[in-house]
């Protein structure tokens, strides 16, 4: 799943992208002007990080509205 540009400055490039938060979780975070999506964590131990990676990319690209 592709990450959609950033909602609040536009930014479409390498600067917007998945960011390992602590040992547990990941959001997508903007790099151009600080902005985050939700958290996603690993629950357990079984769970596997890229469930979280692709939790935190589905989290960024849900707007409000297009």
């Amino acid at each position: 799943m592709k990450i959609k540009a950033c909602p609040f400055c536009g930014c479409r490039d390498r600067r917007v992208g998945i960011r390992r938060m602590g040992s547990k979780g990941y959001r997508v975070v903007c790099g151009a002007c600080g902005a985050s999506g939700p958290y996603a964590a690993i629950k357990a131990w079984r769970d596997d990080k890229m469930i979280a990676q692709d939790a935190a990319r589905q989290g960024w690209n849900n707007r409000w509205e297009e």
